[in-house]
Protein backbone atom coordinates (compact mmCIF):
# COMPACT_ATOMS: atom_id res chain seq x y z
CA UNK A 1 0.00 0.00 0.00
CA UNK A 2 3.20 2.17 0.02
CA UNK A 3 3.41 2.66 -3.33
CA UNK A 4 -0.25 3.46 -3.70
CA UNK A 5 0.30 6.33 -1.23
CA UNK A 6 3.30 7.59 -2.77
CA UNK A 7 2.03 7.66 -6.52
CA UNK A 8 -0.99 9.88 -4.57
CA UNK A 9 1.07 12.09 -2.98
CA UNK A 10 2.95 12.11 -6.72
CA UNK A 11 -0.40 13.24 -8.38
CA UNK A 12 -1.27 16.01 -5.72
CA UNK A 13 1.98 17.41 -6.12
CA UNK A 14 1.48 17.63 -9.94
CA UNK A 15 -1.87 18.89 -9.17
CA UNK A 16 -0.65 22.00 -6.88
CA UNK A 17 1.88 22.49 -9.50
CA UNK A 18 -0.37 23.39 -12.52
CA UNK A 19 -2.60 25.44 -9.80
CA UNK A 20 0.50 27.54 -9.06
CA UNK A 21 1.35 27.99 -12.73
CA UNK A 22 -1.76 29.02 -13.55
CA UNK A 23 -1.87 31.59 -10.79
CA UNK A 24 1.46 33.00 -11.79
CA UNK A 25 0.59 33.10 -15.62
CA UNK A 26 -2.91 35.14 -14.96
CA UNK A 27 -0.60 37.69 -12.29
CA UNK A 28 1.24 39.36 -14.64
CA UNK A 29 -1.84 39.80 -16.79
CA UNK A 30 -3.74 41.73 -14.23
CA UNK A 31 -0.88 43.94 -13.41
CA UNK A 32 -1.25 44.90 -17.60
CA UNK A 33 -5.03 45.59 -17.48
CA UNK A 34 -4.94 47.26 -14.75
CA UNK A 35 -2.03 50.11 -16.18
CA UNK A 36 -3.75 49.89 -19.54
CA UNK A 37 -7.47 50.94 -17.83
CA UNK A 38 -5.31 53.80 -15.73
CA UNK A 39 -3.32 55.22 -19.12
CA UNK A 40 -6.74 54.65 -21.08
CA UNK A 41 -8.88 57.44 -18.29
CA UNK A 42 -5.96 59.72 -18.32
CA UNK A 43 -5.98 59.94 -22.19
CA UNK A 44 -9.41 60.10 -21.67
CA UNK A 45 -9.50 63.01 -19.72
CA UNK A 46 -6.63 65.24 -20.83
CA UNK A 47 -8.51 64.94 -24.59
CA UNK A 48 -11.82 66.20 -23.07
CA UNK A 49 -9.76 69.15 -21.89
CA UNK A 50 -7.90 69.77 -25.05
CA UNK A 51 -11.26 69.40 -27.30
CA UNK A 52 -12.95 72.02 -24.16
CA UNK A 53 -9.90 74.55 -24.81
CA UNK A 54 -10.02 74.45 -28.60
CA UNK A 55 -14.20 75.17 -28.47
CA UNK A 56 -13.56 77.57 -25.55
CA UNK A 57 -10.77 79.30 -28.61
CA UNK A 58 -13.02 79.31 -31.22
CA UNK A 59 -11.21 76.13 -33.02
CA UNK A 60 -13.75 74.74 -33.29
CA UNK A 61 -17.85 74.44 -33.31
CA UNK A 62 -20.09 74.13 -30.84
CA UNK A 63 -21.84 71.40 -33.20
CA UNK A 64 -18.26 69.68 -33.65
CA UNK A 65 -17.32 69.79 -30.22
CA UNK A 66 -20.23 67.81 -29.20
CA UNK A 67 -19.82 65.53 -32.38
CA UNK A 68 -15.93 64.93 -31.19
CA UNK A 69 -16.80 64.25 -27.80
CA UNK A 70 -18.92 61.86 -28.98
CA UNK A 71 -16.58 59.76 -31.24
CA UNK A 72 -13.98 59.80 -27.99
CA UNK A 73 -16.87 58.17 -25.59
CA UNK A 74 -17.38 55.45 -28.05
CA UNK A 75 -13.61 54.71 -28.70
CA UNK A 76 -13.54 54.21 -24.66
CA UNK A 77 -16.12 51.80 -25.29
CA UNK A 78 -15.12 50.12 -28.09
CA UNK A 79 -11.19 49.61 -26.06
CA UNK A 80 -12.58 48.99 -22.72
CA UNK A 81 -14.79 45.75 -24.31
CA UNK A 82 -11.80 43.91 -25.53
CA UNK A 83 -10.61 43.08 -21.99
CA UNK A 84 -11.33 40.50 -19.98
CA UNK A 85 -13.86 41.54 -17.05
CA UNK A 86 -11.97 40.29 -13.84
CA UNK A 87 -14.87 38.19 -12.48
CA UNK A 88 -13.92 36.40 -15.51
CA UNK A 89 -10.68 35.83 -15.08
CA UNK A 90 -11.46 34.69 -11.72
CA UNK A 91 -13.74 32.51 -12.73
CA UNK A 92 -11.32 31.04 -15.26
CA UNK A 93 -8.96 30.75 -12.55
CA UNK A 94 -11.46 28.87 -10.35
CA UNK A 95 -12.08 26.65 -13.50
CA UNK A 96 -8.25 25.79 -13.87
CA UNK A 97 -8.08 25.22 -9.77
CA UNK A 98 -10.81 22.88 -9.58
CA UNK A 99 -10.01 20.98 -12.78
CA UNK A 100 -6.27 20.59 -11.38
CA UNK A 101 -7.56 18.88 -8.36
CA UNK A 102 -10.54 17.05 -9.66
CA UNK A 103 -8.19 15.38 -12.20
CA UNK A 104 -6.49 13.38 -9.85
CA UNK A 105 -9.20 12.42 -7.65
CA UNK A 106 -10.92 11.13 -10.49
CA UNK A 107 -7.73 9.23 -11.30
CA UNK A 108 -7.60 7.77 -7.89
CA UNK A 109 -11.22 6.91 -7.41
CA UNK A 110 -11.10 5.12 -11.28
CA UNK A 111 -7.74 3.39 -9.86
CA UNK A 112 -9.96 2.04 -7.04
CA UNK A 113 -13.06 1.05 -9.08
CA UNK A 114 -10.80 -1.41 -11.72
CA UNK A 115 -9.11 -2.91 -8.36
CA UNK A 116 -5.73 -1.88 -9.43
CA UNK A 117 -4.96 -1.77 -5.58
CA UNK A 118 -5.74 -5.25 -5.25
CA UNK A 119 -2.86 -5.38 -7.27
CA UNK A 120 -0.79 -4.27 -4.45
CA UNK A 121 -2.40 -6.52 -2.12
CA UNK A 122 -1.64 -9.54 -4.13
CA UNK A 123 2.10 -8.66 -4.86
CA UNK A 124 2.51 -8.29 -1.21
CA UNK A 125 0.59 -11.49 -0.92
CA UNK A 126 2.75 -13.59 -3.29
CA UNK A 127 6.65 -12.42 -1.10
CA UNK A 128 4.56 -13.83 1.55
CA UNK A 129 4.09 -17.23 -0.13
CA UNK A 130 7.29 -17.32 -1.20
CA UNK A 131 8.80 -16.45 2.13
CA UNK A 132 6.87 -18.22 4.24
CA UNK A 133 4.92 -20.97 2.14
CA UNK A 134 1.01 -21.56 1.11
CA UNK A 135 -1.64 -22.52 3.21
CA UNK A 136 -5.45 -22.75 2.95
CA UNK A 137 -5.70 -19.26 4.85
CA UNK A 138 -3.13 -17.90 2.15
CA UNK A 139 -4.61 -20.11 -0.93
CA UNK A 140 -7.94 -18.83 -0.41
CA UNK A 141 -6.98 -14.74 0.41
CA UNK A 142 -4.86 -15.53 -3.35
CA UNK A 143 -8.30 -16.77 -4.22
CA UNK A 144 -10.44 -14.12 -3.42
CA UNK A 145 -8.34 -11.15 -4.27
CA UNK A 146 -7.58 -12.60 -8.18
CA UNK A 147 -11.70 -13.17 -8.01
CA UNK A 148 -12.07 -9.68 -6.92
CA UNK A 149 -9.85 -8.29 -9.78
CA UNK A 150 -11.28 -10.66 -12.34
CA UNK A 151 -14.70 -9.31 -11.39
CA UNK A 152 -13.48 -5.77 -11.92
CA UNK A 153 -11.03 -6.62 -14.92
CA UNK A 154 -12.67 -10.00 -16.69
CA UNK A 155 -10.01 -9.53 -19.22
CA UNK A 156 -7.11 -9.53 -17.30
CA UNK A 157 -5.20 -12.43 -18.72
CA UNK A 158 -2.93 -11.98 -16.29
CA UNK A 159 -4.82 -13.14 -13.58
CA UNK A 160 -6.80 -16.00 -15.67
CA UNK A 161 -3.22 -17.29 -16.02
CA UNK A 162 -2.14 -17.05 -12.10
CA UNK A 163 -4.99 -19.04 -11.24
CA UNK A 164 -5.15 -21.75 -13.75
CA UNK A 165 -1.31 -22.43 -13.05
CA UNK A 166 -1.63 -22.14 -9.47
CA UNK A 167 -4.77 -24.57 -9.77
CA UNK A 168 -2.82 -26.75 -12.33
CA UNK A 169 0.49 -27.02 -9.84
CA UNK A 170 -1.63 -28.25 -7.07
CA UNK A 171 -3.23 -30.76 -9.50
CA UNK A 172 -6.90 -29.48 -9.20
CA UNK A 173 -7.55 -29.30 -13.49
CA UNK A 174 -11.39 -29.01 -12.70
CA UNK A 175 -10.69 -26.01 -11.21
CA UNK A 176 -8.13 -25.24 -13.34
CA UNK A 177 -10.31 -25.68 -16.66
CA UNK A 178 -12.53 -22.85 -16.16
CA UNK A 179 -9.47 -20.45 -16.53
CA UNK A 180 -8.08 -21.87 -19.14
CA UNK A 181 -11.54 -21.74 -21.29
CA UNK A 182 -11.28 -18.09 -20.05
CA UNK A 183 -7.45 -17.94 -21.78
CA UNK A 184 -8.98 -19.61 -24.63
CA UNK A 185 -11.55 -16.91 -25.60
CA UNK A 186 -9.05 -14.33 -25.40
CA UNK A 187 -6.21 -15.94 -27.32
CA UNK A 188 -8.14 -18.14 -29.13
CA UNK A 189 -4.07 -18.08 -31.65
CA UNK A 190 -2.16 -18.94 -28.48
CA UNK A 191 -0.39 -22.66 -28.94
CA UNK A 192 0.52 -22.54 -25.14
CA UNK A 193 -3.09 -21.69 -23.90
CA UNK A 194 -4.26 -24.52 -26.42
CA UNK A 195 -1.99 -27.32 -25.38
CA UNK A 196 -2.56 -26.09 -21.53
CA UNK A 197 -6.34 -26.36 -22.19
CA UNK A 198 -5.87 -29.83 -23.71
CA UNK A 199 -4.05 -31.39 -21.37
CA UNK A 200 -6.66 -29.91 -18.86
CA UNK A 201 -9.15 -31.63 -20.31
CA UNK A 202 -6.96 -34.99 -20.84
CA UNK A 203 -6.54 -35.48 -16.97
CA UNK A 204 -10.02 -34.84 -16.26
CA UNK A 205 -11.50 -37.54 -18.60
CA UNK A 206 -9.74 -40.36 -17.37
CA UNK A 207 -6.14 -39.49 -19.07
CA UNK A 208 -8.03 -39.89 -22.53
CA UNK A 209 -8.14 -37.99 -25.94
CA UNK A 210 -11.40 -37.25 -27.20
CA UNK A 211 -12.57 -35.26 -30.12
CA UNK A 212 -12.70 -31.85 -28.57
CA UNK A 213 -9.24 -32.15 -27.09
CA UNK A 214 -7.72 -33.92 -29.96
CA UNK A 215 -8.60 -30.76 -32.08
CA UNK A 216 -7.48 -28.49 -29.80
CA UNK A 217 -4.06 -30.28 -29.72
CA UNK A 218 -4.24 -29.73 -33.59
CA UNK A 219 -5.02 -26.01 -33.48
CA UNK A 220 -2.09 -25.59 -30.97
CA UNK A 221 0.25 -27.34 -33.29
CA UNK A 222 -0.87 -25.86 -35.79
CA UNK A 223 0.46 -23.09 -34.69
CA UNK A 224 3.58 -24.38 -33.31
CA UNK A 225 4.47 -27.56 -33.97
CA UNK A 226 6.78 -27.55 -31.17
CA UNK A 227 4.83 -27.21 -28.48
CA UNK A 228 6.06 -29.07 -25.12
CA UNK A 229 3.01 -29.85 -23.50
CA UNK A 230 1.39 -31.07 -26.39
CA UNK A 231 3.94 -33.05 -27.43
CA UNK A 232 3.76 -34.67 -23.98
CA UNK A 233 0.18 -35.18 -23.52
CA UNK A 234 0.63 -37.20 -27.11
CA UNK A 235 2.94 -39.11 -25.89
CA UNK A 236 1.84 -40.09 -22.28
CA UNK A 237 -1.62 -41.40 -24.42
CA UNK A 238 0.61 -43.18 -27.00
CA UNK A 239 2.50 -44.99 -24.09
CA UNK A 240 -0.69 -45.99 -21.97
CA UNK A 241 -2.14 -47.36 -24.93
CA UNK A 242 0.91 -49.28 -25.78
CA UNK A 243 1.64 -47.39 -28.57
CA UNK A 244 5.10 -47.14 -27.72
CA UNK A 245 6.69 -46.30 -31.28
CA UNK A 246 4.22 -43.56 -31.31
CA UNK A 247 4.89 -42.21 -27.97
CA UNK A 248 8.97 -42.58 -28.77
CA UNK A 249 8.36 -39.79 -31.81
CA UNK A 250 6.26 -37.26 -29.46
CA UNK A 251 8.94 -37.90 -26.84
CA UNK A 252 12.11 -37.50 -29.48
CA UNK A 253 10.50 -33.99 -30.49
CA UNK A 254 9.92 -33.16 -26.75
CA UNK A 255 13.52 -33.50 -25.99
CA UNK A 256 14.78 -31.50 -28.20
CA UNK A 257 12.54 -28.59 -26.86
CA UNK A 258 13.51 -28.65 -22.96
CA UNK A 259 16.29 -27.46 -21.78
CA UNK A 260 18.85 -30.12 -21.89
CA UNK A 261 20.36 -30.58 -18.38
CA UNK A 262 16.55 -29.90 -16.47
CA UNK A 263 15.07 -32.21 -14.55
CA UNK A 264 11.96 -32.16 -17.23
CA UNK A 265 14.85 -33.44 -19.67
CA UNK A 266 16.09 -36.33 -17.35
CA UNK A 267 12.32 -37.27 -17.12
CA UNK A 268 11.70 -37.52 -20.89
CA UNK A 269 14.90 -38.99 -21.72
CA UNK A 270 13.58 -41.78 -18.88
CA UNK A 271 10.19 -42.15 -20.98
CA UNK A 272 12.16 -42.55 -24.38
CA UNK A 273 14.41 -45.23 -23.16
CA UNK A 274 11.13 -46.83 -21.65
CA UNK A 275 9.56 -46.80 -24.74
CA UNK A 276 12.29 -48.29 -26.90
CA UNK A 277 13.22 -50.83 -24.41
CA UNK A 278 9.18 -52.07 -24.80
CA UNK A 279 8.88 -51.01 -28.62
CA UNK A 280 11.81 -53.42 -29.33
CA UNK A 281 10.50 -56.58 -27.09
CA UNK A 282 7.44 -55.98 -29.24
CA UNK A 283 9.85 -56.40 -32.18
CA UNK A 284 7.84 -52.61 -33.44
CA UNK A 285 11.68 -51.49 -33.40
CA UNK A 286 15.50 -53.02 -34.02
CA UNK A 287 18.01 -51.76 -31.41
CA UNK A 288 20.61 -52.15 -29.21
CA UNK A 289 20.99 -52.12 -25.99
CA UNK A 290 24.47 -50.25 -23.97
CA UNK A 291 24.43 -51.05 -20.73
CA UNK A 292 27.58 -48.55 -19.32
CA UNK A 293 28.85 -48.73 -15.89
CA UNK A 294 31.74 -46.55 -14.22
CA UNK A 295 34.46 -47.89 -12.73
CA UNK A 296 34.43 -46.50 -8.72
CA UNK A 297 38.45 -45.86 -8.98
CA UNK A 298 37.31 -42.44 -10.74
CA UNK A 299 35.31 -41.15 -7.73
CA UNK A 300 32.24 -39.90 -7.80
CA UNK A 301 30.35 -39.38 -11.01
CA UNK A 302 30.65 -35.12 -12.27
CA UNK A 303 27.75 -33.23 -13.28
CA UNK A 304 27.32 -33.35 -17.47
CA UNK A 305 25.81 -35.14 -20.03
CA UNK A 306 26.35 -39.36 -21.26
CA UNK A 307 27.01 -39.68 -24.77
CA UNK A 308 26.58 -42.81 -26.22
CA UNK A 309 27.64 -42.82 -30.21
CA UNK A 310 27.67 -45.74 -32.63
CA UNK A 311 30.16 -45.14 -36.15
CA UNK A 312 30.71 -47.25 -38.95
CA UNK A 313 33.67 -49.02 -38.66
CA UNK A 314 34.89 -47.64 -42.10
CA UNK A 315 36.36 -44.51 -40.46
CA UNK A 316 33.83 -42.33 -41.23
CA UNK A 317 33.74 -39.57 -38.77
CA UNK A 318 30.30 -38.98 -39.02
CA UNK A 319 28.27 -40.98 -36.16
CA UNK A 320 25.45 -43.23 -37.29
CA UNK A 321 23.49 -42.81 -34.11
CA UNK A 322 24.05 -41.21 -31.10
CA UNK A 323 21.84 -40.62 -27.60
CA UNK A 324 22.61 -38.23 -24.99
CA UNK A 325 21.80 -38.30 -21.38
CA UNK A 326 21.66 -35.82 -18.89
CA UNK A 327 23.05 -37.30 -16.01
CA UNK A 328 21.48 -37.02 -11.99
CA UNK A 329 23.60 -35.10 -9.53
CA UNK A 330 26.35 -37.32 -8.46
CA UNK A 331 25.30 -38.42 -5.13
CA UNK A 332 21.76 -39.37 -6.75
CA UNK A 333 23.00 -40.72 -9.78
CA UNK A 334 22.80 -44.20 -9.84
CA UNK A 335 25.17 -47.25 -12.24
CA UNK A 336 25.20 -49.11 -14.57
CA UNK A 337 22.47 -47.03 -17.16
CA UNK A 338 20.96 -48.70 -19.76
CA UNK A 339 20.93 -46.72 -23.22
CA UNK A 340 19.43 -47.91 -26.72
CA UNK A 341 20.05 -46.95 -29.64
CA UNK A 342 17.61 -47.58 -32.44
CA UNK A 343 16.78 -47.52 -35.88
CA UNK A 344 14.58 -44.41 -34.49
CA UNK A 345 18.57 -42.46 -33.56
CA UNK A 346 20.04 -43.23 -36.92
CA UNK A 347 21.46 -39.84 -37.98
CA UNK A 348 21.86 -40.85 -41.86
CA UNK A 349 18.78 -40.35 -44.01
CA UNK A 350 17.02 -43.27 -45.22
CA UNK A 351 19.57 -45.94 -43.26
CA UNK A 352 18.80 -48.30 -40.20
CA UNK A 353 21.36 -50.26 -37.92
CA UNK A 354 21.78 -52.98 -39.64
CA UNK A 355 22.76 -51.49 -42.86
CA UNK A 356 26.12 -50.76 -41.18
CA UNK A 357 28.20 -54.34 -41.81
CA UNK A 358 30.22 -53.04 -38.46
CA UNK A 359 29.92 -50.58 -35.71
CA UNK A 360 32.19 -48.56 -32.99
CA UNK A 361 29.98 -47.90 -30.07
CA UNK A 362 31.66 -45.70 -27.57
CA UNK A 363 30.77 -43.47 -24.79
CA UNK A 364 32.01 -40.68 -22.78
CA UNK A 365 30.69 -38.22 -20.08
CA UNK A 366 31.15 -34.68 -21.25
CA UNK A 367 31.25 -31.69 -18.63
CA UNK A 368 30.38 -28.64 -20.97
CA UNK A 369 27.67 -31.17 -22.24
CA UNK A 370 29.18 -31.28 -25.64
CA UNK A 371 29.56 -34.11 -28.45
CA UNK A 372 32.89 -32.80 -28.56
CA UNK A 373 35.62 -34.73 -26.02
CA UNK A 374 37.33 -32.07 -24.18
CA UNK A 375 39.91 -32.19 -21.62
CA UNK A 376 38.69 -33.71 -18.12
CA UNK A 377 35.60 -35.93 -19.70
CA UNK A 378 35.48 -39.46 -18.69
CA UNK A 379 35.87 -42.01 -21.51
CA UNK A 380 35.14 -45.41 -21.91
CA UNK A 381 36.95 -48.01 -23.86
CA UNK A 382 35.14 -48.50 -27.73
CA UNK A 383 33.31 -51.53 -28.96
CA UNK A 384 33.16 -53.20 -32.07
CA UNK A 385 29.83 -54.62 -32.83
CA UNK A 386 29.45 -56.81 -36.44
CA UNK A 387 25.85 -56.43 -38.20
CA UNK A 388 25.27 -60.30 -38.21
CA UNK A 389 26.60 -60.48 -34.56
CA UNK A 390 23.14 -62.06 -32.16
CA UNK A 391 24.02 -59.80 -29.47
CA UNK A 392 20.98 -57.17 -28.07
CA UNK A 393 23.26 -56.09 -26.21
CA UNK A 394 26.93 -54.10 -25.17
CA UNK A 395 28.53 -53.30 -22.15
CA UNK A 396 30.84 -50.37 -22.10
CA UNK A 397 32.84 -49.39 -18.58
CA UNK A 398 34.04 -45.16 -18.26
CA UNK A 399 37.72 -46.20 -16.61
CA UNK A 400 39.53 -43.31 -18.14
CA UNK A 401 40.10 -39.70 -18.28
CA UNK A 402 40.46 -37.12 -21.18
CA UNK A 403 44.37 -35.72 -20.95
CA UNK A 404 44.90 -32.32 -21.95
CA UNK A 405 46.19 -31.93 -25.70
Amino acid sequence: MIALYLGIALLLVVAAFFVLLAIRRHAPADADNQLHRSAQRSFYRQRQAELAADRDAGLIEDNQYQELVRELDRQLVVESATEVPSKQRVGQRSLIVILAMALPLLAILLYGQLGYHLDLQLRSLQREIVEQGIDEARWQRYQDLVADILARRPESGEHLVMMATLFRQQGDFAGALPYYQRLEALYPNDADVLAQLAQARYLLNGRQVDEQTQALLNRAFAINPQQATALGVLGIDAFAAGRYSEALKYWQSLLQVLPPNSAEAGVIAGGIAESKRLAMADGELEGLAVIVTVNADLGPTPAGVLFVVAKSADGSPMPVAAMRLPLSAASEQKWPVTVYLTDSDVIRQGKVLADFPELVVSAHISLAGTAIRRAGDWLAEPVSLKADAEASAIALTINAIQAAK
